[in-house]
């Protein structure tokens, strides 16, 4: 059985020059009224395509590739996928309005239905309200420290774990889920593809794969999943799929991780989906074979690792050695539960991330997984959850990635809030309770304090702290623009902060803010730019300062 994937003729993304389609028989005046269908700008769009021709396992034994061409030369290269029967399917999402054509080369030249099938999709700009069809595609922003749509406005990453989710909740659960987590500005969900922990079939009894070697998959549990995807992009969502090279469980050969990953990237080529091979696991030369698997289909959609956590390590061993792997876009790290070890967890949300956001050549930095909230006492706690968050969009990354729940081993047999999705109403962690737990709605603080500033001009400063004290949970973190006219410094449980101020060119105004509340407290006055500034928050706890140019300030400037 051939599993090996087909060269492209040539990679591109959408932005290079035009390269020509096949000139077999194309007749661009002569495509089938049927075939000239219409789609919006960065709208899931499908075309539906017939074998002429019988396979014994249609999955693997078959590879379409599929062309596009737009306007001003735009092309776009990916493959087509089996969806039952005798159907296969491509699809896309058009990043630019005009006529776009599309041709199919299929591996098995006699089929008639897979090869040289040619069309056209007159393509209008999208005139809703979603950011996501609005603004498109996800891409590494212009400094390369942070992650943009694909209009260039910044992207602002605050990230939920709901690994199991899509196979274990209804159709209804999840859309309540989406609408909690939209309404808390949540910008990202983490899911994995169909995990065994999770169960060995979905919730309307489907098994992912024909059996356990992954050989073929089962496009009805695919289908499921895949409108779990896009109701998640239509509610604004854009989704992490991690664990490709491990679809069911740990580790398959590589040609067949490799063929899975294939498969689920087309399937969702049309999504706001963000791919990552690994989930939870030390570094691995499988994941990056997978990840160059990934990249051969898709030169339009991110790529990343989700490392697990090198144990009590100075530095995130395992991110560093994906990093610089040609064909990941961002870096993500665990910082990890660190067996609730609460200092491993602030240490290496502070410096991991630093060492990351240094390293060269650069590239984006998202914190992917840091210690839940799980409703504990010594640890599990929403402040761990929170402080966490603080911690490291102010040590260089450009986003953060929140959970509800235990983990092992601390894990109960049958637990895991939302990640593993507890559907027993009795537990304490039952998914809907804990949709509503504190820490949840303080992500949403974090990303509304983020969404007033322009936060992807933040740089870690910490050596402008002052008086750091020895015990590394309670180590305070500043980051401020490299105009010195910003400044936000998050204090753990702090009685003062004191700033070098000689670092900034002007006065400024100065204001607290409450994580845990989600409100402001005004200081009084302007802050002079000289000497050091001791500031004591208004109350106990853990506070954020944000230090500003004051307008006034910038309007003596401006005359």
């Amino acid at each position: 059985m051939k599993t090996t994937l087909l060269p492209f003729r040539l990679a591109v993304v959408m932005t290079l020059a035009s390269v020509q389609l096949p000139a077999a028989n194309r007749n661009e005046t002569d495509v089938p009224a049927a075939r000239q269908k219409t789609s919006r700008t960065w709208q899931r769009w499908e075309h539906a395509l017939t074998s002429t021709r019988s396979y014994t396992n249609p999955y693997a034994d078959v590879t379409v590739q599929v062309s596009y061409r737009g306007p001003g030369g735009r092309t776009l290269h990916t493959y087509g996928y089996w969806d039952g029967g005798d159907t296969f399917r491509i699809r896309c999402a058009f990043p630019v309005a005009g006529m776009w054509q599309w041709e199919t080369e299929c591996s098995d030249t006699a089929n008639s239905g897979l090869h040289h099938q040619r069309g056209t999709v007159d393509v209008a700009p999208y005139q809703g309200t979603n950011t996501l069809y609005r603004q498109g595609f996800l891409k590494v922003g212009e400094t390369r420290r942070y992650l943009a749509y694909g209009n260039g406005t910044p992207f602002l990453w605050i990230g939920d774990t709901a690994w199991g989710a899509p196979q274990r909740a209804s159709n209804e659960e999840w859309n309540a889920y989406l609408a909690d987590r939209t309404a808390k500005h949540f910008t990202v969900i983490q899911v994995g593809p169909a995990s065994e922990w999770a169960g060995p079939t979905d919730r309307q009894g489907q098994k992912p794969f024909t059996e356990k070697t992954c050989s073929q998959w089962n496009p009805a549990y695919w289908q499921s999943f895949e409108q779990k995807v896009q109701r998640a992009n239509e509610t604004g969502l854009v989704v992490l799929l991690v664990g490709l090279m491990e679809p069911v469980n740990r580790y398959p050969e590589a040609p067949k991780a490799c063929l899975f990953a294939r498969n689920i990237v087309v399937r969702l080529f049309g999504n706001f989906v963000i791919f990552s091979p690994s989930f939870d696991s030390s570094f691995m030369p499988l994941a990056n074979e997978v990840g160059r698997a990934i990249r051969e289909a898709t030169g339009v959609h991110l790529i990343t690792q989700h490392p697990g956590t090198p144990w009590n390590q100075p530095t995130p061993t395992f991110s560093l050695k994906y990093y610089d792997e040609p064909c990941l876009d961002f870096v993500g790290v665990q910082s990890g539960h660190n067996g609730g070890h609460l200092d491993w967890c602030a240490r290496n949300a502070i410096e991991w991330n630093l060492q990351l956001y240094r390293h060269e050549p650069h590239k984006p930095v998202v914190n992917l997984e840091a210690m839940y909230d799980a409703q504990g006492e010594n640890g599990w706690r929403a402040v761990d959850a929170r402080s966490l968050g603080w911690r490291t969009w102010l040590s260089g990354a450009c986003g953060y990635t929140y959970g509800a729940g235990d983990v092992p081993p601390k894990v109960p047999q049958g637990s895991g809030a939302l990640w593993k999705w507890v559907t027993d109403p009795e537990k304490y962690d039952y998914w809907r309770k804990a949709l509503q737990w504190d820490s949840a709605c303080q992500m949403q603080y974090l990303h509304d304090f983020l969404a007033t500033l322009e936060w992807w001009r933040l740089e870690p400063a910490h050596e402008l702290i002052r008086n750091q004290p020895q015990d590394v949970t309670r180590h305070m973190v500043l980051a401020k623009s490299r105009a010195s006219d910003l400044a936000v410094a998050y204090l753990p449980s702090n009685e003062v902060i004191e700033i070098d101020l000689s670092a900034f060119p002007s006065p400024l105004a100065a204001r607290w803010f409450d994580p845990v509340q989600g409100r402001f407290v005004s200081i009084d006055g302007l802050v002079a730019n000289a000497g050091y500034g001791r500031f004591t928050p208004p109350g106990s706890g853990d506070w954020v300062l944000l230090l500003q140019r004051s307008k006034q300030n910038s309007r003596d400037r401006e005359e």
